[in-house]
């Protein structure tokens, strides 16, 4: 509405929109854009200004009363302060003046200045304890600020992995240690990822990390379960930073470090974290390399038990006989020659009792399309439990009829590889099993539910029974037998001749210069026998006075010692004696009272057994006397003659 008057009003609602309606009708192009330049825009307003807070407040105040203090000193007391703006080339050139290195920087770290920092924070924010721990943290960083941090320092390439806290004196360190005592696991969880953050951003930003470096091994050292706990998300963080290699490493480091003081913390890191991270090229080398140093401190692999889980040595195993890994052939090589480790690990001290497990999933993992040192591997594997834990050969009953081709490859190779294998096994176990795969044969063949494994398995299994049923070649027999006849012969031909040397054997060592042979041995023996008995005549008087004169008071102590214990021992066992002699004859009175005739009968038997002892003796000593004289006429007349 609209006043038309002073007293009047009139509807121009109606109109005004038809009118509208007809000029826009009527606009053209240009007019349009002219129309829309000239309309009012709305600009963004800038956003809200955060507050203040209390710590921000005190830093704002330290920070102005510092300029105060320069200005007055360059002005003077009545002067105003004067800001110069040129003198930034100057102090940076100072600052290049003042770098250090970063062992003598964690050098000069002071632990009183440490306490000081600590007890300050406490005074600005007694409730907040967060706080307190990463102002420490913030100013141990800032010892750094004068040290330029490398490539290789920041990957920390070359050093040991307790650095850079071994290096740090040993009294900040008893600082750092009691600290992290003081509070619970929740706030040091908070101030570990702190940490990590901190020392992700400083890295990007060019600055020094080391005061969070040394945090975050100290907190990984004296509080490991704060970090086991969190392997999941350290995972998803080294995924969000793959394209950054040298983040990527400083986060295995720093988790990495639970392994340094125990070992199966370590190993749980690497299986969880650090496996994982093998498909990041850029940094393939530092799981690699954390896994030899783990390895390494640990002398006896198998003595650490439940380390590695039949999960984790699978995925170990996939990873090193995968040919398609993303992985450098230096590095293949390394951790192939790290793998048997990782094998005596998961199978433990108690081999004989954990292998049944680990059976079904090689047997399972067995295909015929797999790359032949895979195969290799697993064959020879599936023999280690079968010739280790004898309840493999039950359990591998159980699962032939659901892995036919698995078991007839198994087949084929412990045939192919007898002569080896055939020591390792249980004969009669293995006996046991080939004759229950027989069985299984035919009744699938009677069936004739045979899949394409199973033409293999029949044709294994009956060379197998042969191999088991055949015995080896006797060898040993043969060779005894051999000499034996030989022997015979010889020794039948020098009987049967006049003499030795008229024998045909003599005859056949002349005549091939074998006896000369012989005989100049038998000469060169003969001299040294006469070169050691001369010598023997010479020294035995001299070494025979020596050793009495030194051993012979210890022999004759020894001596009057046995003497003396014999005495001793009859002398304390006599009332043992005399007792042993009063019950041995109740017990002789007690037989008899039951049966009188045992010990006539007893006496009858001792009677006999004498007899022919003695007939027999008498008898073997004649016919032995008589056969040495007949050896000994023998010899006097065929070859002393």
């Amino acid at each position: 509405m609209q006043m038309a008057s002073a007293t009047q009003w009139e509807v121009v609602g109606k109109s005004k929109v038809k009118k509208t309606k007809s000029n826009l009708q009527t606009v053209s192009k240009s007019q349009k854009k002219q129309f829309l330049e000239k309309m009012p825009r709305i600009e963004s307003l800038a956003p809200v200004k955060e507050d203040k807070t209390i710590y921000s407040a005190f830093l704002e105040k330290e920070q102005q009363a510092e300029k105060n203090k320069d200005a007055k000193a360059v002005n003077g007391p009545n002067k105003k302060p004067v800001i110069q703006k040129k003198k930034k080339p100057e102090q940076d050139s100072k600052k290049m003046d003042k770098i250090v290195s970063v062992d003598a920087a964690i050098s000069q770290i002071d632990p009183q200045e440490l306490e000081s920092t600590l007890s300050l924070s406490k005074d600005r924010f007694p409730e907040n304890q967060d706080v307190w721990l990463k102002d420490l943290a913030s100013f141990l960083n800032l010892k750094f600020e004068n040290v330029k941090e490398s490539e290789s320092s920041l990957n920390l390439k070359g050093k040991p992995q307790g650095y850079p806290l071994e290096y740090l004196p040993t009294n900040s360190q008893k600082v750092l240690k009691a600290v992290v005592k003081k509070f619970s696991n929740q706030t040091l969880d908070s101030l570990f990822d702190y940490c990590i953050q901190m020392m992700l951003t400083e890295s990007t930003k060019d600055r020094p990390t080391m005061g969070y470096r040394i945090f975050l091994q100290v907190l990984a050292h004296h509080k490991p379960e704060i970090v086991l706990g969190k392997l999941h998300q350290y995972l998803e963080l080294l995924k969000t930073h793959q394209n950054r290699p040298s983040h990527c490493v400083s986060i295995l480091w720093a988790v990495g470090q639970c392994g340094v003081k125990n070992f199966s913390y370590g190993m749980k890191v690497w299986l969880d974290l650090m496996l994982p991270a093998l498909e990041i090229r850029q940094v393939a080398y530092y799981p690699i390399e954390y896994l030899e140093y783990l390895l390494g401190t640990q002398k006896q692999p198998s003595s650490a038990t439940c380390v590695v889980a039949l999960r984790d040595y699978f995925k170990v195993l996939d990873i090193v006989f995968n040919p398609g890994f993303n992985l450098a052939n230096d590095l293949k090589k390394r951790l192939l020659a790290l793998y048997p480790s990782i094998k005596e690990l998961a199978f433990g001290e108690t081999a004989a009792q954990t292998l049944r497990t680990f059976f079904p999933s090689y047997l399972a993992r067995f295909n015929p399309s797999l790359n032949p040192a895979l195969k290799l591997e697993l064959l020879e594997c599936m023999v280690k439990c079968l010739t280790t834990d004898k309840q493999s050969f039950s359990v591998w009953c159980q699962l032939y009829l659901k892995h036919l081709t698995a078991s007839g490859f198994l087949l084929e190779y412990i045939n192919h590889e007898w002569s080896r294998l055939s020591s390792l096994f249980d004969k009669k176990l293995l006996r046991e099993t080939q004759r229950a795969f027989s069985l299984t044969n035919d009744e699938i063949e009677a069936q004739g539910k045979g899949d394409k494994g199973f033409p293999l398995c029949q044709a294994a299994t009956k060379e197998l029974a042969m191999k088991i049923n055949h015995s080896s070649f006797p060898w040993f027999f043969l060779i005894f037998l051999l000499i034996s006849l030989v022997g015979s012969i010889v020794a039948y031909d020098i009987w049967s001749s006049p003499s030795i040397y008229a024998s045909r054997t003599m005859r056949f060592l002349e005549h091939y210069g074998i006896l000369m042979v012989l005989e100049q041995a038998w000469s060169r023996i003969n001299t040294f026998v006469s070169i050691l008995t001369e010598w023997l005549k010479l020294n035995c008087p001299v070494y025979y006075a020596y050793i009495c004169e030194t051993v012979g008071p210890f022999v004759l102590y020894i001596w009057a010692s046995i003497k003396d214990f014999l005495i001793t021992s009859e002398v304390v066992t006599r009332p043992h004696r005399i007792w042993m002699g009063e019950k041995a004859l109740h017990l002789y009175q007690w037989v008899y009272d039951l049966s009188p005739e045992t010990w006539t009968w007893c006496y009858q038997m001792s009677l006999v057994a004498w007899e022919m002892l003695k007939n027999y003796t008498l008898w073997l000593w004649k016919h032995s006397t008589h056969l040495f004289l007949d050896v000994y006429h023998w010899v006097e007349h065929h070859l002393l003659m």
